[in-house]
């Protein structure tokens, strides 16, 4: 157990707020990395958010039902890690271009255009409503007038005049007092946020942040155009790896488009850009210091133990295909180590139909997993 304290690394401090509708019910939450301010977060900061949506142990849901809003900056915008995101479940929000917005606006504009036609859903701030942004208004999805900063009287005027972006959504945002909470409802804003409507939940979340080595070793087998065997034996050498692709897959619903039920058919699900894109991801997150001793001794252990305790249920279970055997031994183990129990593993590990058989069978794989020091 002593590793199991070790191996996993607290995610960027991160909380999310409720963003409601008029009846009070939760369409989506606005996430926010509480390290930085909203003007100081940058394309690193982003994608320290955006490993711990996707990689992050859950208690809390991050991609569970209902929207999430993103802060992004330009530069996260031309990431490939918004293609590891569920774009129909994400809503991007697009940062102000201030001063320059008069020059920049059509200039952005593909850029914009070309996250819509991946599926993304678009957010701005009010000073969008701004004549110089015209070029932006028919990919505005959803409109932020921000509370805090207008008066009551000019809250309601950018209210109206949002209207006239047809198919707009209207949010109104930082609602601070039970008075802006009435003026934003009596004037039909479409969805309400804010202190006086919800405030913002921290989430205990954790990672397991990959080594420096472990994101080279990745780099190098891309580079390399690594095959599915060398892949698949490139993760079960090196478990950090290999429960991040297993939390990112269970996080994006992967089986739902390509299911999956062994570690090589995983590889296979998906595309090269894709994992390269991972990489790049893990690459803004890795370890730079050297694992700590336990850390080591674990993925020193992990490939022999994982393959015992693989024979150990094929024995068990010869009906069952090895390769799904296989696929929940290493699973399992990870948990294991990071002191989950088997039916947690399974739910945030494997996919639908394996994780139901590991948690019927819960009691027997724990009679397998080994006895850690």
């Amino acid at each position: 157990m002593a590793a199991a304290m070790v191996f996993t690394s607290p995610a960027p401090p991160i909380a999310w707020q409720p963003i409601k509708d008029a009846s009070g019910a939760v369409t989506g939450h606005e996430i926010f990395n509480r390290s930085r301010t909203a003007s100081s977060h940058t394309l690193e900061s982003d994608l320290a958010l955006t490993h711990a949506v996707l990689s992050h142990i859950e208690p809390a849901p991050l991609l569970g039902d209902g929207l999430l809003f993103l802060n992004t900056t330009f530069e996260s915008l031309r990431g490939s890690h918004l293609n590891l995101l569920p774009a129909s479940q994400v809503v991007l929000e697009i940062p102000s271009l201030g001063h320059a917005a008069s020059s920049e606006a059509l200039a952005r504009r593909p850029a914009l255009e070309a996250l819509r036609a991946k599926g993304f859903a678009l957010a701005f701030n009010h000073s969008v409503l701004d004549s110089a942004y015209a070029p932006w208004h028919d990919l505005v999805n959803y409109l932020k007038i921000d509370f805090s900063v207008l008066s009551a009287e000019r809250a309601v005027l950018m209210l109206q005049w949002a209207r006239r972006i047809s198919g707009a959504t209207l949010i109104a945002d930082k609602i601070e007092s039970t008075a802006q909470l009435q003026l934003a409802q009596e004037n039909k804003a479409h969805l309400l946020q804010g202190y006086a409507v919800s405030r913002p939940e921290p989430i205990p979340a954790r990672v397991v942040l990959p080594s420096t080595a472990d994101v080279a070793a990745l780099a190098q087998a891309l580079n390399n155009k690594a095959d599915t065997a060398t892949l698949v034996e490139l993760l079960q050498h090196r478990p950090a790896l290999l429960f991040n692709l297993l939390r990112m897959a269970q996080s994006q619903n992967l089986e739902a488009r390509a299911p999956y039920l062994s570690l090589p058919e995983l590889v296979q699900a998906y595309p090269a850009e894709d994992l390269k894109a991972w990489e790049t991801l893990l690459q803004a997150v890795a370890a730079k210091i050297p694992q700590l001793p336990q850390i080591q001794h674990c993925e020193k252990l992990y490939p022999r133990l994982s393959a015992e305790l693989a024979a150990k249920a094929q024995a068990q279970w010869p009906q069952v295909p090895a390769g799904n055997l296989q696929l929940v031994a290493g699973a399992l183990l990870l948990g294991h180590i990071l002191g989950m129990g088997v039916e947690h593993t399974a739910s945030q590990l494997l996919p639908g139909a394996l994780a139901s058989s590991a948690r019927l069978l819960a009691q027997e794989w724990q009679a397998l997993l080994p006895v850690l020091a």
